[in-house]
């Protein structure tokens, strides 16, 4: 037996909630409750189908980490219940991937505007002028 799809209010509940909760984790640094990526490697290798969230109960967490990992966790709980859990999941997975792919844009331009400050020339695309004109 399937259940009905949520109906618009609903569906407003759950994106109101969903906002609350990516604005906490904003405020507060994170990727998502648990996760927080730092360095570049970090992001590069971080599988967005399966990022490595901590647990609130993992042992080898800190005070100060729990208390920093775990601030939004009412807005969680929120979003957890005011929403379907394959939303939350989906909208969870979709904000690691967007922030890995914003990182990744922001890095290229870093690199390409170090590059055109050097003076430097993207020797590829020299040669391919460079034939394109003969």
């Amino acid at each position: 037996m399937t259940s009905a799809p949520p109906l618009k209010t609903q569906r407003q509940q759950c994106w109101a909630q969903r906002d609350a909760y990516f604005a906490c984790l904003d405020r507060s640094g994170l990727w998502l409750n648990g996760l927080s990526v730092a360095g570049h490697d970090a992001i590069v290798a971080l599988d967005s189908s399966k990022p490595p969230v901590r647990s609130e109960t993992d042992p080898g967490l800190t005070p100060d980490e729990r208390n920093r990992l775990f601030v939004c966790k009412q807005d969680l709980e929120s979003f957890q219940k005011e929403c379907l859990a394959s939303w939350v999941f989906h909208f969870s997975m979709l904000r690691v991937k967007e922030m890995q792919t914003a990182h990744l844009v922001e890095h290229q331009r870093k690199k390409d505007e170090a590059l055109r400050n050097k003076g430097g020339s993207d020797a590829f695309w020299d040669k391919v002028k460079e034939k394109t004109q003969k």
